[in-house]
């Protein structure tokens, strides 16, 4: 079956647990910012009994495993224990998690190095069929979450990036900024809970600030993201973007290699095309940053210091959207 994009957000949350919106008006709200899936992920609370669709919206269930010393989303089953969960220790996560993994859920660590509520022990071999490297808007942290992600590809550990907006509420009344605040595109074969989850899990997703926002396709004749290609020299892949907006670089990486840098010009793009040759085995992937100058940049330090407690004394580049990678052995 011919695979298609999927637009959804992975995190939200409702009253249910400590949202603002009903699990209704929540549907509803991803329904105007036209999304094709979203999963309602509730702290140690299941909202969603199974998996539904409002109309042509799919509602995957999931859950928060919520601690103290991290967090944990479970997609698609409902996690077979009864809160309160025990979270004392690592061990205490690899047991639930065990759980969660032999009854069918797909598993993806939270903003594991969150100022706030990131994990507080070593992540290094811990149970995840995904990371959500992209954690609401883009801050430091997430850039933090990203070079972790990336060490564990250049260790040859597949695990899959994602994005979720962890939406609570309206921070501008009226105005819901960051529902699908970033937007994770899935290919999948069909909007179904089982072939969502499988294509995220395979690493077949493109992270991006927002439903209309940048948007990357990495192929490699037939191969896409996800997708484990024979090595050869004089291979190619192929990369097209569309929505490219003015003064942001496009990376190529070969594992931790650029082979490929643009950086746009005072113009929007609508679509920017190109191919480079894969240098040698591993693994391809696409990111593109931009990067706050001046008056501005001090300004959005500040606000992510005071908003998102972030603890960093810099503002670094930052993603505008990026890939999972496609395999050369």
């Amino acid at each position: 079956m011919e695979r298609k994009w999927f637009k959804g957000d992975t995190h939200l949350h409702t009253i249910n647990s400590d949202g603002l919106l009903t699990k209704g008006q929540l549907v509803e709200a991803c329904k105007n910012e036209e999304l094709d899936f979203m999963i309602i992920t509730d702290h140690n609370c299941n909202s969603v009994k199974e998996s539904y669709y409002d109309g042509d919206m799919l509602v995957i269930q999931g859950q928060e495993i919520t601690g103290d010393n991290g967090h944990v989303n479970i997609w698609g089953v409902t996690v077979p224990e009864e809160p309160p969960y025990k979270l004392d220790t690592r061990e205490d996560y690899e047991n639930i998690i065990e759980k969660c993994r032999k009854a069918g859920a797909t598993v993806s660590l939270n903003h594991p190095f969150c100022s706030m509520c990131g994990f507080r022990f070593d992540i290094d071999d811990l149970y995840c069929d995904c990371v959500e490297v992209w954690n609401t808007i883009q801050h430091t942290d997430n850039m933090i979450n990203r070079t972790w992600w990336v060490n564990q590809l250049l260790n040859g550990k597949r695990i899959a990036a994602v994005g979720g907006s962890d939406f609570h509420k309206e921070y501008v009344p009226g105005i819901k900024l960051l529902i699908a605040s970033p937007t994770t595109f899935v290919l999948a074969e069909e909007n179904t809970p089982e072939s969502i989850l499988r294509a995220m899990r395979e690493g077949r997703s493109v992270i991006t600030n927002s439903p209309k926002s940048t948007m990357i396709e990495l192929t490699c004749g037939d191969a896409v993201i996800g997708d484990t290609v024979k090595f050869e020299k004089g291979i190619y892949v192929n990369i097209s973007i569309t929505k490219l907006m003015p003064l942001h670089t496009v990376i190529v990486y070969n594992n931790e290699k650029p082979i490929y840098t643009y950086k746009s010009g005072a113009k929007y793009t609508d679509c920017y095309c190109f191919s480079c040759e894969v240098e040698e085995k591993g693994f391809v992937r696409v990111e593109i940053t931009y990067e706050y100058k001046g008056t501005l940049k001090k300004l959005y330090h500040t606000v992510e210091k005071k908003i998102l407690g972030s603890k960093n004394n810099s503002l670094p580049p930052f993603i505008r959207a990026f890939t999972n990678p496609i395999w050369f052995e």
